[in-house]
């Protein structure tokens, strides 16, 4: 028997909205999944399926428009602050001093885009300290000693120069790195990186995973990663949640969706990554069509306008399906993986080829 994962963070059916001009957008409609202490959740999907809402939803940093309609963060600090329970992080006002306190110290984020994320006017190291000052009461010669620390500890070369750089006079590779050394200054139990590597070439890229890995051993903390990169979450997540225009349609570890992925959706993104050994000349597979416009109403399974094992007036109509356990935690949103009537799985399974 394998032993139980306390569970860190766990999100119930979010639903994030937009109120725009030009009418009302659910950018996330039913988000579920749980993380557990020190594990890695990698979150994957395709471009405006609300991967970055859902962090950004998690440390209640949403732009002025966007609302949390309905839905539940619980998430257990360390200190568990005024209540041993988990607190529910959507409920808390906006800026109340507990939120104020998780933010850093026991949440960070690393965002897509450092370049954009980092102050143009403050160096490196002053940013680094206005995070340990705020949250640990350092005074500023400690804060600053211990900003040079932490670039150390990320790799960053000549940290005791580095600390008064300004952002524009870093690579981008450092620019990273001086972002994570930001993020875990405060050591937090929780680090969410929005595809951090997104924006660098692939030798820094391995660097920065390896340097992530050996961080989260030391530090003890979970970790999640958000990535278009199907590459990356098999080699650093332990769990991997796959999310189609808002809502979570599958969630399993990595060994068994990789192995065995069931939601049409899924098997597509593994069918269409580029494997080595098969030449030039077969072409990639690809996804049919193209994810919808946000104020396009579909009912049913949001994916059935695509999806090639689509059932008339099953998949096209009512609620979209709930995620329904597989066994092995392997959780998936599917009618072809309903209750009634049951689907015979090797009619959909396979999608990844070998």
């Amino acid at each position: 028997m394998g032993e139980i994962m306390e569970t860190l963070l766990s999100v119930k059916n979010l639903v994030v909205q937009f109120q725009l001009r030009e009418g009302t957008v659910r950018a996330l409609n039913g988000v579920s999944f749980d993380i557990g202490k020190h594990q890695t959740l990698g979150i994957v999907g395709e471009s405006g399926c609300g991967k970055t809402v859902a962090a950004r939803a998690i440390l209640r940093i949403l732009p002025p428009r966007a609302e949390i309609v309905s839905g539940t963060i619980q998430f257990s600090p360390r200190n568990h602050l005024s209540s041993p329970e988990p607190l529910d992080l959507a409920r808390l006002p906006q800026n109340s001093s507990v939120l104020r306190h998780i933010r850093g110290a026991e949440i960070s984020m690393i965002f897509q885009e450092p370049m954009s994320s980092l102050s143009p006017v403050h160096t490196v190291g002053a940013q680094i300290a206005e995070a340990v000052c705020l949250h640990q009461g350092l005074s500023r010669k400690e804060a600053r000693k211990h900003s040079i620390e932490m670039l150390r500890k990320v790799g960053m070369p000549r940290p005791e120069e580095s600390v008064d750089a300004y952002p524009h006079q870093l690579s981008g590779g450092l620019r990273q790195r001086a972002m994570i050394a930001m993020a875990l200054s405060c050591r937090p139990q929780l680090l969410i990186a929005d595809e951090p590597t997104t924006a660098l070439d692939v030798t820094i890229q391995s660097q920065i995973l390896d340097l992530l890995g050996s961080l989260q051993d030391e530090l003890g903390m979970s970790v999640l990663f958000i990535t278009h990169d199907l590459g990356v979450i098999a080699e650093i997540a332990d769990e991997v949640v796959v999310m189609y225009l808002g809502k979570t349609v599958e969630q399993a570890s990595t060994t068994e969706l990789f192995g065995n992925p069931k939601h049409p959706y899924t098997q597509g993104l593994l069918a269409a990554a580029p494997r080595l050994g098969r030449g030039n000349v077969q072409r990639l597979a690809s996804i049919p069509g193209s994810v919808p416009h946000p104020f396009e109403k579909i009912l049913g399974c949001p994916f059935h306008p695509r999806c090639p094992y689509a059932i008339r007036d099953v998949c096209d109509v009512g609620a979209p399906p709930e995620l329904r356990d597989q066994g092995r935690g392997h959780r998936v949103a599917c009618h072809l993986f309903g209750a009634e009537p049951k689907v015979n799985e090797s009619v959909v399974s396979g999608g990844n080829e070998t």
